[in-house]
């Protein structure tokens, strides 16, 4: 992929409030950072959160990082058709796009630019058989770091441990298995 400078990479995290987006973005800022990378992490939703539409911009760089706006992206994540319809014209055309194929419509969406790596996953789907639609978007997560080499999934696993404490604790098996699942959907 082409960046910015070498091996600095550009995401785009998309779907619904409530969809787990933000977090998608944070886990891999702070797996990213656990292996001594610089990152920035731009976060964005509506107000009504849950059910509104949120997005977060990452960048992580071995070196320094001069913008955290991300106008064109190396990589997509994105979990439903607004996002996808939002948000798949800003993949690079040597980029990679992962697609919740349980919340996009591929056969009715605009393909992505020529060149450009369309990566269908379902994830909620999967969700739904973990017992569980929250785990979609770990899914995901561990689908895309095991297509990427952004970030090792060793990483991801601690950043996961690291987050999900006190009153969050209750759900980090359930999250360590859906990210194991996502990572072997992406293998």
């Amino acid at each position: 992929m082409t960046q910015d400078k070498p091996e600095e990479r550009r995401l785009i995290v998309a779907g619904f409030g409530g969809q787990g987006v933000l977090t998608i973005g944070r886990l891999l800022c702070v797996a990213a950072m656990k292996e001594g990378k610089l990152v920035t992490y731009l976060p964005a939703y509506g107000g009504e959160v849950r059910g509104g539409t949120a997005n977060c911009q990452v960048v992580i760089s071995p070196g320094a990082i001069f913008s955290p706006v991300v106008e064109a992206a190396d990589c997509l994540i994105i979990l439903n058709q607004l996002s996808y319809e939002r948000f798949s014209h800003r993949l690079r055309s040597d980029g990679m796009m992962l697609v919740n194929s349980s919340g996009v419509d591929l056969d009715e969406a605009p393909p992505p630019q020529d060149g450009a790596r369309l990566v269908a996953v379902p994830a909620a789907e999967k969700a739904a058989q973990m017992g569980d639609l929250r785990a979609g978007n770990m899914i995901m997560l561990g689908a895309f770091v095991a297509l990427s080499d952004l970030v090792r999934m060793e990483s991801c696993r601690l950043a996961l441990r690291q987050t999900f404490t006190g009153p969050k604790a209750s759900l980090l098996d359930l999250n360590l298995e859906a990210l194991q699942a996502g990572a072997q959907m992406g293998a």
